[in-house]
């Protein structure tokens, strides 16, 4: 912006800035930004059953919020849709390139978080076509096996001749 940008844009400018730190102040704690690896599905739960909310290109900047515990979804804002993506598409910078969130696991920082369909469904998405079936997808979710807690991927791999 300079001296012959339009009054109007520089003001919208100003108060989209003040917006967005108001935001990252009145949420609570410090948001991690990733990046998406691939082209892929915003979800409304952390499991691939759970309905679609958007879908985003690669490369698109995600703000995390958390992930469950096997660290194998992440709870993220992508433009104006909040959801869930598989962490194996969420990558973020580490030392002299990328790691993915599902490789990185707690290292990374992220904060655990629950997930139960009503209290999320009701913040974010009272007004989407599928709102009135949460009933359904909370009896998947509680029916759904057990997550393995989060193993280092490196840990598995065999060192030497195979």
């Amino acid at each position: 912006m300079n001296a012959t940008t339009p009054l109007r844009t520089r003001a919208r400018c100003t108060f989209l800035a003040a917006l967005a730190c108001l935001t990252a102040t009145v949420s609570g704690g410090a948001l991690a930004q990733a990046v998406t690896t691939s082209s892929v599905n915003v979800r409304a739960g952390p499991d691939r059953f759970f309905p679609t909310v958007t879908w985003v290109l690669s490369g698109k900047p995600a703000t995390v919020h958390g992930c469950v515990d096997s660290w194998r979804w992440c709870d993220v804002t992508v433009g104006r849709d909040r959801g869930w993506i598989y962490a194996r598409y969420l990558s973020v910078p580490r030392n002299d390139g990328n790691v993915t969130i599902l490789r990185g696991g707690p290292g990374l920082g992220f904060p655990a978080v629950e997930f139960s369909v009503r209290p999320y469904w009701e913040a974010h998405y009272a007004d989407r076509r599928w709102f009135g079936q949460a009933g359904h997808y909370q009896t998947r979710w509680e029916r759904r096996r057990p997550q393995p807690e989060w193993k280092d991927p490196s840990a598995t791999r065999k060192v030497g001749p195979v």
